[in-house]
């Protein structure tokens, strides 16, 4: 019989099993990365370019291009793209970063043949038809200007603005004449620039044995690897003076709140100690910000505080959005939660309690052969992978309330913090 009055047993967390990856170079330079799992009956690709913002020549073509090729080939029209994926149950994702575009294709293995042939050929003859482009762009303007409406995208907007630079392609720094302005042959020739053979990694997983390798091996050989290199190399960030902004929205009743500076890239000494660091602060729902201003004070409904790191850098970020009123009294808040990060140290059963919750979260990125493939897609692009993993865990558990008083003296001086809202002044 359950005894439900009993706590189950504690027992330690243990460490991720991570699956092996393979991989294989295709003639044409394709990197393809696979890891197998025969219980799964289908199978996830990831087709990832390095074709982002920072490649575009002026904002939007980089996320248009990849989400246009759908849109049309050089054999089939959209709508006949659509039902092929419709009637062989599969799903497709378009997504364009800073740094990288990827196009992702869910499947029955079955009909893997069917599903990655078609895929592919969205990357070898995509047309770009301008119907379909006009109205891409004009949904998109009309998503832009009713974020335009929101604090959260301003202040979003701006904080990026200032700490990267206006001009940085990390700024995305978006206005509804670009929407207007976005051409045709700017988006071919992105495509042509930088789909290919040349930027392409293919991330495979799933019950990938057979007929899912064989088909990515067959069609994506196909793609064209052209000699030119067009990139120029990383633009230099170029950050406004550290500093207060605020950008007016009247007739709002809450504002949105960005505090943040530069932060610990993945791979750094220290990394894992500084997640572990925000996750006290800011990083889980029982973080010292939520105790503090949303359950005690009630300024908020959730307040957060994250590190973002990238190939080119890193930055970290609290965000929230408060009542108009009580703006001045959040930041005074904030800034006083991270003098005592930096003067007291952690308690012990604090300290325990988040180390837990890290481990356990770490794990749940772990967490089956399909979340393995896109933690491994990420490590990649900082020259590890998902061993890391087991390397942030060791690290995490070895760190000392010492030791995050040092981290946060380093890395958290409030003089170099950004300083942005949205709302009404």
């Amino acid at each position: 019989m359950i005894q439900r009055e009993i706590a189950p047993v504690l027992a330690p967390l243990s460490e991720p099993a991570l699956l092996p990856y393979r991989t294989l170079t295709l003639d044409n330079g394709v990197e393809v990365v696979y890891i197998h799992d025969s219980s799964q009956e289908g199978f996830k690709l990831d087709a990832v370019f390095e074709a982002g913002a920072s490649y575009q020549s002026r904002p939007l073509v980089a996320s248009t291009a990849i989400n246009m090729l759908n849109e049309g080939t050089r054999f089939h029209t959209a709508e006949e793209i659509a039902d092929v994926f419709d009637f062989y149950g599969a799903y497709t994702d378009y997504n364009s970063g800073f740094n990288k575009s990827e196009l992702s294709l869910i499947a029955l293995t079955k009909y893997a043949r069917e599903t990655v042939s078609m895929l592919a050929e969205m990357l070898t003859d995509s047309i770009v038809p301008e119907k379909e482009l006009e109205i891409f762009l004009t949904n998109k303007r009309q998503e832009f200007l009713v974020d335009n409406e929101k604090t959260s995208y301003l202040a979003r907007k701006k904080f990026s603005e200032v700490f990267f630079g206006s001009t940085h392609p990390y700024s995305n720094a978006v206005t509804e004449q670009d929407y207007l302005q976005v051409t045709p042959g700017m988006v071919r020739e992105f495509y042509r620039r930088y789909i290919h053979a040349r930027r392409c990694r293919v991330m495979l997983c799933g019950n990938v044995g057979g007929q899912a390798l064989e088909a990515v091996a067959e069609c994506f050989g196909r793609l064209r690897r052209p000699d030119g290199e067009f990139w120029r190399g990383p633009q230099p960030f170029a950050p406004a003076p550290v500093g207060r902004y605020h950008v007016e929205k009247g007739n709002t009743v809450q504002s949105s709140l960005r505090i943040g500076k530069s932060g610990v890239r993945l791979g750094e000494e220290d990394y894992a100690g500084f997640m572990l660091l925000n996750a006290v602060l800011g990083g889980y729902f029982g973080s010292r910000l939520m105790s503090n201003i949303r359950e005690d004070k009630g300024y908020t409904y959730g307040i957060s505080s994250f590190n973002v790191s990238m190939p080119q850098g890193s930055y970290w970020c609290i965000a929230t959005d408060v009542h108009n009123e009580y703006v001045g009294e959040t930041i005074e808040e904030v800034f006083k939660e991270i003098r005592r990060l930096k003067e007291e140290p952690v308690g012990e059963e604090e300290l325990m309690l988040v180390k837990n919750y890290l481990h356990g979260d770490l794990l749940r990125e772990l967490d089956g052969v399909f979340a393995q493939s896109d933690a491994l897609k990420h490590k990649l692009n900082y020259h590890t992978d998902n061993r890391i993993y087991l390397d942030l865990i060791r690290r995490i558990k070895d760190c000392t309330a010492e030791d995050l008083l040092r981290l946060a003296g380093r890395y958290w001086d409030t003089e170099e913090m950004y300083v942005v809202t949205a709302g009404k002044g």
